[in-house]
């Protein structure tokens, strides 16, 4: 009987886990989780909890749930990979596996984001996006910056999806002296996306009245100010800003890392495995940098649906080798209304070129397509 070690209870982890798990006989294998928070958060939903829409407890579910479905869960936190020795070492144990998923995502730090600026929050994290709610709740008159600090961070369209929603939410209360403001280090809206969401996003940001200034370095918020490395000032009455997002440490410790992709996990883009190990993989935001992808669950999605079959079928002596699904797609909820955009980002990976996308939005019926698809992935798995 093969043990199957997934690590990281994310959109990931949580796809790569439920698909082993379903596909293996008992007698063929098992499936244990390892996570250090011992829930799922549906991070997509993040924003609305800044807005008041969700609570925290609305998008997240303990992932004990998945026992009932024959995955182990051991809440704990991965200290130590040791490939060669087909070993994981966490806090309290050591676990042999004979196949390794590593999903450990990316880390938001919203102690790294260089302000002491109590009108500065980031809802990249939950706690973040409740403060982000408090300053939002009384907020009538001014400016609200929304500027991410570097990259790479997760999901690249959600600083604008963040400034739709706070207009909208503003709008919606009369707020009609409030100003939203997007400073991004991109030259133009989602610039590394190609010129069908570029334009997209840049006429939708017109259309609502949202200022995008481009090209902005992050220095550091300081009493009302934006301060930039070039040596300009953004004045602002509060900022929302995206943190830095580093590697696990387990990756950088286990020399797993990477250092042409700010040491995230290197990876084989084609296989997704560890490069000299036919038993690892790495799926999700913890390799996104060495894809030259950007972080979304979409991809992890993707990934883990990949990894897992190809798990099955090596334990089955079947593997055929089918690529995984490069495709990704975004559903956006901006307020006034809703966008869904399409991008195949095989050129992206392979080339570092532009994806090939499309993008459909306007009208409030798109809108509710985001919402369904919290429904399905919280009621699917849990």
């Amino acid at each position: 009987m093969k043990r199957v070690v997934v690590l990281g209870g994310g959109i990931g982890g949580l796809v790569t886990a439920y698909n082993v798990a379903k596909k293996l006989h008992p007698e063929e294998g098992e499936v244990v989780m390892i996570d250090r928070t011992g829930y799922h958060l549906f991070m997509p939903s993040l924003p609305w909890v800044a807005m008041g829409i969700r609570e925290p407890r609305d998008i997240m579910r303990p992932l004990k749930i998945l026992e009932k479905k024959r995955i182990k869960v051991l809440v704990d936190e991965v200290k130590l990979i040791k490939p060669e020795e087909h070993l994981v070492a966490t806090n309290t144990t050591k676990l042999n596996y004979d196949y390794l998923v590593v999903s450990l995502g990316s880390i938001p730090r919203e102690d790294l984001i260089p302000s002491n600026d109590p009108n500065v929050c980031t809802p990249w994290t939950t706690d973040g996006a409740m403060n982000c709610r408090k300053l939002l709740r009384n907020f009538k008159k001014g400016t609200i910056l929304i500027t991410p600090v570097s990259w790479p961070y997760k999901c690249p369209p959600a600083p604008f999806e963040v400034a739709f929603l706070t207009k909208y939410l503003m709008d919606q209360r009369g707020a009609t002296d409030v100003k939203v403001k997007v400073a991004h280090f991109w030259k133009v809206p989602m610039e590394p996306f190609g010129p069908v969401i570029q334009e997209g996003f840049k006429k939708m940001l017109d259309q609502i009245g949202i200022e995008f200034v481009g090209g902005v370095q992050v220095e550091k918020f300081e009493n009302g100010t934006l301060y930039t490395k070039s040596g300009e000032k953004i004045k602002y009455d509060m900022a929302i800003a995206v943190p830095p997002h580093l590697p696990p440490e387990p990756i950088i410790e286990s020399g797993l890392s990477n250092p042409q992709a700010f040491n995230f996990m290197k990876v084989d883009k084609k296989s997704l495995k560890l490069p000299g190990y036919d038993n690892v993989y790495g799926i999700g935001d913890v390799v996104a940098p060495s894809l030259n992808l950007g972080m979304g669950g979409v991809f992890a999605h993707f990934q883990g649906e990949h990894v897992a079959s190809a798990i099955v079928d090596d334990i089955r002596g079947s593997y055929v080798g089918d690529d995984y699904n490069k495709g990704g797609l975004c559903i956006a909820d901006l307020g006034y209304m809703g966008t869904v955009a399409y991008c195949d980002f095989t050129k992206r990976i392979y080339q570092g070129t532009f994806p090939d996308c499309v993008m459909l939005g306007g009208g409030k019926a798109l809108r509710v397509l985001k919402f369904a698809f919290e429904k399905f992935w919280l009621t699917k798995f849990f």
